[in-house]
Order: structure tokens, then sequence, then C-alpha cells
């Protein structure tokens, strides 16, 4: 039984089930953006019955950008799974969690949750309400960064020297000399995920080359690519 699974609905978007708790983060969106990939209408209906994506705890938004969230999607996923719980950095809907402040934190069914305010990548998004997640459950901790500025500062001080064993960034993380400076020094990880590329029909820019050419400088014993339709990734 594997500790930790990941799977993908698209961009950056996942299904992260640990300790029997199921996440959906930044999973749900529709906004067809050039060079990236979404949620059509057939991937949704997949989505809807595929075992990875049933029946989730909480449903969460990293932010409120139309490449990690739909609020109609949103609406359609809450009346099918009634039961989850939904926490975003924005008021969206009555009933959900409103993420504030510098951090949050609660625990469910055994798994404890932190969330992480962090600086969206690119000074134009400086004010974007946006939150990495931390989670943890029996000491394994999974760490998602949404589109965090590269080697932000605030992530390596809100981490106080308790790097996770895996992490989900976006793939400028190994593009960007910084960005594999800061996997070495500060998260020191044990597996590293990278996502945040578009399926290859929607690869104008050359995105997945780019983060297969650097996968081989990244100091890391294991790391995988996350971008292929529906990929599931376990961890043991």
């Amino acid at each position: 039984m594997p500790r930790c699974t990941i799977a993908l609905s698209a961009n950056a978007g996942v299904s992260i089930t640990l300790g029997g708790l199921r996440v959906l983060a930044d999973a749900l969106h529709t906004k067809k953006t050039g060079g990236f990939s979404t949620v059509s209408p057939e991937r949704w209906e997949a989505m809807r019955t595929l075992p990875s994506f049933q029946n989730p705890d909480f449903i969460f938004f990293t932010h409120c950008h139309p490449d990690h969230y739909s609020k109609a999607l949103t609406q359609e996923a809450k009346r099918l799974w009634p039961a989850a719980g939904l926490i975003l950095p924005e008021q969206e809907f009555e009933e959900q969690h409103l993420l504030a402040g510098r951090e949050a934190a609660f625990s469910h069914k055994g798994v404890s949750f932190r969330f992480l305010r962090l600086p969206h990548e690119r000074g134009v998004y400086a004010e974007v309400p946006h939150y990495g997640l931390l989670l943890s459950h029996e000491g394994f901790q999974v760490l998602l960064t949404g589109d965090c500025e590269v080697a932000s500062p605030a992530l390596k001080e809100a981490l106080r020297g308790n790097p996770p064993d895996l992490a989900l960034l976006d793939f400028p993380w190994i593009t960007l000399s910084r960005g594999r400076a800061f996997l070495r020094d500060v998260l020191r990880l044990k597996h590293l995920l990278v996502c945040h590329l578009p399926f290859p029909q929607d690869d104008i820019y050359g995105y997945r080359g780019a983060a297969e050419k650097y996968l081989k400088r990244v100091e890391c014993p294991d790391v995988r690519l996350l971008g292929e339709p529906f990929q599931v990734e376990s961890y043991y």
C-alpha cells in the first residue's frame, strides 16, 4: 500500500491521497490558456468516475487564477461530492474555509494541514492571495507550492529547516538555476514531482522538452515529471 498517491487532472491540478485522506488541489479549471492544458468536458466526465478522484475530503485551491480554478466546475464537484470541504484564499462560496494571514493549520483523519502564504511568481501577481500546502501523516510530508515564486525566501522561512519528503513544483523550479540551487541547498528532497506541464498536443512553447532537458541536473534521488493524461504516481 503506498504512503502517498498523486493523480494528475491537468496543469498543476492533482488529487493527493495520503493516510486514507484525499485532497483535490487546483484540480478543477476549464479556461484554455495558451501553451497549457485544462480540464475539458470529456476529461471532467472521466474524472467523475476515476478512483483516484472519488470522494475527496477537501477541495483546495492555492489561488483563484483561471488555469488553477473554475467556480462553475467546483460547484459541479460539490454537487457530486457534497461532503467535501472547500478551502480557498478568496471568498467564493458561502460555505468554505477562507485562508487568511501568514499561516493556517488543522488536522483531519490523522493528517496535518499547514497552509503557507507564499508569493506568486512574477511581480505583477505579488498581491494575489496565494497559499502553499504542507500535508503530514506519520512522518511523511508532502509540499504543494502552487505558482510560488521560484526559490522564494518566504518558503524557506516557512519550512523552518524541516524539508518535506515529497514536493510538487512547477517546472521552472528545475529549468532555472536558482530553483535547482534551492532544491539542493534548502529542500533536500527525497522525491520531486515536476508539474504544470502541458499535455503533448498543447505544448506550443516546448515546456516539456525543457523540463526533460534539465531533469538530469536536479540533485534529488527521485525526480519525476507529471504531464501525462491521468498519470498516477505512488510513493512507498
